[in-house]
């Protein structure tokens, strides 16, 4: 059994009674006190990194971080760590990066699926290339189709985009077996999406074999603002830098301009360091946790409440052909954003809207649904909450 109540003693939000019940974690997950006691460390201390011998310290701590973060997702090398803002411009550092690679009549594929700093970015680049957009539908269980994709690969295909988890329905894609497909049939460059992965899914890149993987810190306890962009090192080094500026270059003259080698050359300017920092006290934190045993409790919850759900006789559910974490949901003439407000007036936070992911609503056929999602910390005190906070919405909403 996964000792919540431990893992929940590490969170500060907890401590205070008066905070809502807080079931909207696919979108941020609240942040233990080793990320905040790491950060205030780091603002009260002075200095940069990489700057000089006095940050020393702080320079081994951030390195230390990039090291952590590749054995999470089992990279090749800490030089295959790139730190980004997050998942977004982590997508639009490999996009923009790869625009020298893309010829016009070149062919993108990525799938209805896709989170919006997927779709948008893609969509943009191949206006700027003039390259050819292909989007793969997705099947009744939300998964994408294998014989779609297998049509839309052909000599042209230059990169394949997939969404590793959805943020919608929870569906994980069978992104290895995909991957595989893809290295049969095409030589494009594959690029993840991990930003909902990463928290619930053991990753190995190498296994994975995908060129480029992006992942966000804050979802998976870390630091808003922070990011990562890993893949390949012979597929990151085909990356025009998106930003240039200092720190990213070898050698400056009047003449000529030297770049860094990776990771630094994708890292131009002042980074993130308190954010790094935090990182890398999180990642040391949760290598105390059973990552099994967690993500098993909160698919349990999540499991619990779909059935609970399906009781009710106007409620449809969207979700994983397998068990996941997430739910998205509606109450059939009934509108989310009420729903959502009377759930919010008795202290119960989840998410309603599209998700940044219009497409794949489009796809269910719905303007908005409602969503729960469930990390280890979540309880099943909460789970009964949030029903009775919904019993008492829907009464009033039924009137």
């Amino acid at each position: 059994m996964f000792d919540t109540t431990g893992f929940r003693s590490h969170f500060p939000y907890f401590q205070h009674p008066d905070r809502v019940i807080y079931l909207d974690n696919a979108a941020t997950t609240l942040k233990p006190q080793s990320l905040i006691d790491a950060t205030v460390k780091f603002y009260q201390s002075a200095g940069s990194v990489h700057r000089s011998q006095y940050d020393e310290e702080q320079t081994a701590l951030y390195e230390q971080a990039r090291s952590q973060v590749r054995q999470l997702i089992n990279a090749e090398s800490d030089k295959a760590i790139i730190w980004t803002s997050g998942t977004t411009q982590a997508i639009n550092t490999v996009a923009n990066g790869l625009i020298p690679y893309i010829q016009s009549d070149d062919e993108i594929i990525i799938s209805e699926a896709d989170h919006h700093a997927n779709f948008v970015t893609w969509s943009m680049i191949a206006q700027k290339c003039g390259a050819k957009l292909r989007i793969l539908p997705i099947q009744d269980n939300w998964l994408i189709d294998e014989n779609a994709l297998l049509e839309a690969l052909n000599k042209r295909t230059k990169v394949v985009v997939l969404n590793f988890v959805s943020n919608v329905t929870g569906t994980e894609q069978p992104v290895e077996h995909l991957i595989r497909l893809i290295r049969k049939h095409s030589s494009a460059l594959v690029s993840v999406d991990a930003a909902q992965a990463i928290s619930h899914v053991k990753i190995d890149l190498r296994k994975l074999d995908a060129d480029f993987l992006s992942f966000s810190a804050h979802k998976i306890y870390g630091p808003n603002g922070l990011g990562v962009l890993s893949g390949k090192l012979t597929a990151l080094e085909l990356l025009q830098p998106l930003i240039y500026g200092g720190k990213m270059v070898d050698r400056v003259s009047k003449q000529q301009i030297s770049f860094a080698e990776l990771p630094y050359r994708l890292e131009a300017g002042t980074p993130n360091i308190a954010g790094v920092i935090g990182f890398n006290a999180v990642l040391s934190w949760l290598n105390q946790w059973d990552f099994e045993q967690a993500e098993h409790h909160a698919v349990q919850l999540a499991e619990q409440t779909k059935v609970r759900l399906k009781n009710y006789e106007f409620c449809q559910l969207f979700n994983s052909p397998k068990p996941s974490s997430v739910i998205s949901f509606v109450f059939k003439n009934i509108a989310g954003s009420d729903l959502a407000t009377l759930l919010a007036e008795q202290n119960i936070a989840l998410r309603t809207g599209v998700h940044c992911a219009q497409p794949y609503l489009s796809r269910l056929g719905q303007h908005s649904t409602l969503r729960l999602s469930f990390a280890p910390y979540n309880t099943q005190q909460e789970v009964d909450a949030f029903f009775t906070a919904l019993d008492k919405s829907l009464a009033l909403l039924e009137e």
